[in-house]
């Protein structure tokens, strides 16, 4: 039977036997928790646990299937997201909810912003999004386009967002993906002075290491399903690893073996020079992981646009590799698929999904040559691809 242990005595979210479904896809079953009130808790969890599901129950974004949800004691009810905001509890998504057109400041305070005979007040606006960003440790021009910032920044603006709004418990559903290192750091402060001053924050994330370093209490998911809930303070990575998949690690992360230096390069990146990048060099062997590590701006992304040709490239070449023949990679990202290249890039919803057309033709997007006759799409080879790709990546 799963473990839940009663959190802190003073609980301010309480949930019993959630349950929620997709269609036939049974994301949560069952689950029960307390989350302590200005406790920090931690949902973890394998990709499809049902952690981001769970968190966005308590926010009201999502509406259980059954079950019930209290609330300082209370059963309670969201239709929306604006239910909860009135009653003290607002999500950070994984998803970025950014007006582009709007400036940080306006972004941070949208829908609160300070007016007087129903105009806007900029000044009071920018000296109240000043002190926030102080108080944060956020380095961010108020006055700039929310719409121009990098990922990392528009996080940066949803985080603000939720503090000004005073919240007494706040969802963060991977707060810290798109952060650099001195921006966790300045972020983890900002959540453990949240805590301290009575703010509960259940935390979604994927960064064990942060969980054991921030949480109080952790409840591990597996398949929609709890695990258990136990005090962080006596577990580890390994351990909570180990209870997120069900088996042994080992299992799941065999040894690695190193590709040996006769294994033949697949991928040759010479000299490339394109905007955010400086020469940049490096060859790929079959086989092989190559990591691209450094901090926010340090051009990790920009380097794989201009690979793909997303990015102009103004000088340098990238090559392909296959069976002996070598393929020079120009022009555009189509130049780039022909030549057996593909990207999954930084922003999956505005760069690289269609969020409004079913999962079949956006997982054949990049082949529609393969299911298209005289321009038309051809249902049956569509619907065969899909099969055979999640097949192959093993989706379920």
């Amino acid at each position: 039977m799963p473990e839940a242990e009663p959190s802190l005595q003073d609980a301010h979210v309480e949930l019993k036997d959630i349950s929620k479904s997709f269609g036939g896809t049974r994301a949560l079953e069952g689950v029960s928790l307390t989350v302590g009130r200005g406790s920090i808790h931690a949902l973890v969890g394998e990709n499809g646990a049902g952690k981001s599901t769970l968190g966005k129950i308590i926010a009201g974004a999502h509406a259980p299937d059954s079950g019930q949800l209290l609330l300082d004691g209370e059963p309670v009810r969201f239709h929306s997201p604006r239910d909860a905001i009135a009653r003290g509890v607002i999500l950070i998504a994984q998803e970025l909810a950014i007006v582009p057109a709007l400036t940080v400041a306006q972004n941070v305070f949208l829908g609160v912003e300070p007016r007087q005979a129903g105009f806007q007040q900029r000044r009071e606006l920018r000296r109240r999004y000043r002190a926030l960003a102080a108080s944060v440790g956020f380095e961010l021009d108020g006055d700039a386009n929310a719409g121009s910032l990098r990922t990392a920044d528009q996080q940066k603006v949803e985080i603000m967002r939720a503090l000004s709004r005073n919240a007494q418990l706040i969802v963060m559903d991977e707060p810290t993906a798109a952060l650099s290192r001195p921006d966790v750091e300045a972020l983890h402060a900002v959540i453990r002075q949240l805590a301290s001053s009575g703010t509960t924050v259940v935390l979604v994330s994927h960064f064990l290491g942060e969980v054991l370093e921030l949480a109080d209490e952790v409840t591990i998911l597996r398949d929609g399903r709890l695990v258990r809930t136990v005090p962080a303070a006596g577990q580890t990575e390994e351990s909570l690893m180990a209870a997120m998949l069900g088996r042994p690690l080992d299992a799941t992360f065999p040894a690695k073996h190193p590709v040996g230096a006769d294994t033949p390069v697949v991928l040759s990146v010479r000299d490339l020079v394109a905007p955010g990048v400086a020469g940049v060099s490096f060859e790929l062997r079959a086989g092989e992981i190559l990591g691209l590590a450094g901090l926010v701006g340090a051009g990790r992304s920009e380097v794989a646009r201009a690979i793909y040709r997303a990015n102009r490239v103004a000088a340098g070449t990238v090559s392909v590799i296959s069976e002996g023949r070598e393929l020079t990679v120009t022009g555009t990202p189509r130049t780039a698929l022909r030549s057996g290249l593909a990207m999954i890039p930084e922003s999956r919803k505005e760069q690289g999904l269609l969020l409004d057309r079913p999962v079949t033709e956006n997982v054949t997007l990049s082949s529609l040559a393969r299911v298209c006759r005289a321009g038309m799409v051809r249902r049956g080879a569509e619907r065969r691809t899909v099969r055979q790709t999640l097949t192959r990546v093993d989706v379920r």
